[in-house]
């Protein structure tokens, strides 16, 4: 199959379950991002109406109880409210569609938390014989207020959801029964689940069932779809004697950013115990989950605003630095301050990556060759710059534009990716997230030139590792971390 067959057959997946009318598919929403925001709106419906009494009788020169005690209260009682509507099932993500309302158990439900703080949160002695009409005024406040958010937020997820913005798209590899079985659960369209199509091998006449259940394309082909964002789950369903083949494309799609699952009558334990492994389903369909997507939900959110506040903050502070070494870098020799050169970054796009010019001679990207300690293609004032990794600086905006991350794997040059890549089956798994200036490789010893293939692959285990188990604590040690590298200027060429 041709590459303009492949970039065709992911533009199909991609205008598949597309919204009439709409020129282009918006960007997926999370639906647990979209929850977390309804229920945060919920306490804050629940605790605002605590203010309200506190208002009223204020504005009468009134003051029963203070501030504090009654920011408690709201506290409190928002918190109690959010575990009795989750535990009634009110931020189910499978009924995004239709959020539930039922005013008169949300009421029962409003009630319970207000007059939870009774004895708690505020003072009722204090209170005397104000205390009915100071939780009257709260209560009706407080539900009309929790009628009104979720009323529009009732309206607003299914507009979002009948426009695809929460949209699960599902693709199965293995045309077959499994996928006839998940294209029948997915028939409702109120579910938000949407029947990306199935890819198989060994595509032809003779691999297209009795459904009539096309076949988009082969295994690469599936994996490109998948780069395009236009999947965000694939399901395994092949026999169970094919355990082999399983094996060899579950290794395949580790690099692509989004969910893999196998289908359960496929016996565990062929896929690599090196992480546990959960269980779920699409309808009546049992999965073996096998692969979660990298950054999901909050994540990418949380990721976001970390980027833009720390290089924000850096690059201010970096300004006056860079004046001196752009400064320097002039003064020393011809040619231009910066440079840029093409690498790659968030599911394989080459976007352009800035430095300083450290080297006496400019290198096309087809003939880079790594900086070693005593390399003598490095100006004087170049030495420094790496040494104390200046030269990185103008990589903070990248950051800001969205190329790169503070934390991440470190971008190489595309000759560099693609010797690697074929070095390392599992080299472009790293990809699934944004290349960094900083990452866990560097803060555990693989910063520098990589001479072996030990170094290689232990760089690409630590950056593996890092697209695994991302967290924000985790980026911030690896910042301070690296702090504590640079003044030592360890591994720096």
């Amino acid at each position: 199959m041709s590459c303009s067959d492949s970039v065709q057959i992911a533009k199909e997946v991609a205008d598949a379950g597309k919204p009439a009318g709409n020129a282009s598919i918006r960007p997926r929403l999370s639906r647990v991002v979209a929850l977390d925001i309804v229920a945060l709106l919920d306490v804050l419906a629940i605790g605002t109406g605590a203010f309200v009494p506190a208002a009223i009788y204020a504005s009468f020169g009134e003051v029963i109880v203070g501030w504090i005690p009654l920011t408690q209260a709201a506290l409190f009682s928002g918190f109690v409210a959010h575990l009795m509507l989750r535990n009634a099932g009110y931020y189910d993500t499978s009924k995004i569609h239709d959020l539930p309302q039922a005013p008169m158990r949300m009421l029962l439900l409003a009630m319970v938390s207000i007059g939870s703080v009774i004895g708690l949160g505020l003072p009722i002695e204090r209170m005397q014989w104000h205390v009915l009409v100071w939780y009257a005024l709260w209560l009706s406040f407080s539900f009309t207020i929790l009628l009104a958010t979720r009323g529009i937020a009732h309206a607003t997820l299914a507009r979002f959801t009948a426009a695809g913005r929460f949209e699960r798209r599902v693709a199965v590899f293995g045309a077959g029964a499994i996928a006839r079985r998940v294209r029948n659960e997915l028939a409702d369209p109120r579910t938000g689940i949407h029947f990306a199509g199935v890819y198989d091998d060994r595509a032809g006449t003779d691999r297209i069932d009795a459904a009539e259940l096309e076949v988009r394309g082969r295994l690469s082909d599936l994996l490109a779809a998948a780069d395009a964002q236009a999947i965000d789950d694939i399901v395994i369903a092949l026999p169970q004697g094919a355990d082999g083949r399983i094996s060899s494309i579950v290794r395949y799609l580790e690099k692509a950013p989004c969910n893999v699952h196998i289908v359960t009558h496929i016996a565990s334990d062929i896929v690599a115990c090196d992480r546990a492994h959960r269980v779920s389903n699409i309808g009546c369909v049992g999965l073996i989950d096998v692969k979660d997507k990298a950054l999901s939900d909050w994540a990418p959110i949380v990721k976001r605003a970390e980027d833009i506040v720390v290089a924000g903050v850096l690059l201010v502070v970096a300004l006056p630095i860079l004046a001196l070494a752009i400064a320097a870098i002039k003064l020393e020799s011809d040619g231009p301050a910066f440079y840029r050169q093409r690498r790659r970054g968030l599911n394989r796009r080459v976007f352009d990556v800035l430095k300083l010019r450290t080297l006496k001679v400019s290198e096309a990207d087809g003939e880079v060759r790594q900086v070693t300690p005593d390399d003598d293609r490095v100006t004087r004032v170049g030495r420094i710059l790496r040494r104390t990794s200046i030269d990185e600086l103008p990589q903070l905006w990248n950051v800001l534009k969205g190329d790169m991350s503070i934390v991440g794997p470190r971008p190489h040059a595309l000759v560099h990716d693609e010797q690697f890549s074929t070095m390392l089956e599992e080299y472009a798994n790293r990809h699934q997230v944004k290349p960094g200036i900083t990452g866990l490789a560097q803060v555990n010893g693989f910063r520098g030139e990589t001479r072996t293939i030990e170094q290689i692959k232990g760089r690409v285990e630590q950056d593996i590792a890092y697209v695994r188990s991302w967290s924000l604590g985790l980026d911030l040690s690896i910042i301070a971390r690296t702090f504590s590298i640079v003044f030592s200027g360890k591994n720096a060429n």
